[in-house]
């Protein structure tokens, strides 16, 4: 609980929410400049309390690969991971101490390969850059346009090209 709470309450005061980590593994966002952020919303909470554990929901924390040993057929996977850069100056993949590069990228997809193989449904998002898009090709591949809300410089803010993979129609 406590741990969560610290969670919570770093994601609600530091900038735009963002979590990363430095190269010693340490939290390093700065502070948000919020007047009166909204750290506990106990509706919320109760309602996501509520929801998983009155449902079929598993929440798992572990490296993705590690994963597929336990899924079956009606296993339902959404993978979020650090996306491919879409330039040499927006290369973040910082959000673990080890990084995420495109080798890391291309033993995502072997493991998507191996949740196809089991007949279990998947579904990734991840930038729309030629080397996701030409990893993916085998799949459906859906490209979206979402806003960003976090840059550095404001005026790069604003709309880009993400990507759905799925296995599934």
């Amino acid at each position: 609980v406590e741990k969560a709470a610290r969670i919570i309450y770093l994601n609600k005061t530091c900038y735009n929410g963002l979590f990363r980590v430095n190269s010693q593994g340490q939290f390093n966002v700065p502070f948000g400049r919020y007047k009166n952020p909204q750290i506990v919303n106990e509706a919320v909470l109760r309602a996501a309390s509520n929801y998983l554990n009155c449902n079929e929901i598993k929440l798992v924390s572990c490296d993705f690969a590690e994963l597929v040993s336990g899924v079956t057929k009606t296993s339902f996977v959404y993978f979020d991971p650090p996306y491919d850069p879409v330039s040499d100056t927006a290369a973040f993949t910082g959000y673990t101490l080890d990084g995420f590069d495109q080798n890391e990228q291309i033993r995502l997809k072997a493991t998507c390969d191996e949740l196809n193989k089991k007949g279990c449904k998947f579904l990734l998002s991840n930038s729309a850059t030629p080397f996701i898009c030409d990893l993916y090709r085998e799949y459906e591949v859906i490209k979206v346009s979402v806003s960003r809300n976090i840059n550095s410089d404001a005026t790069k803010r604003g709309k880009i090209d993400e990507v759905l993979v799925r296995n599934y129609g």
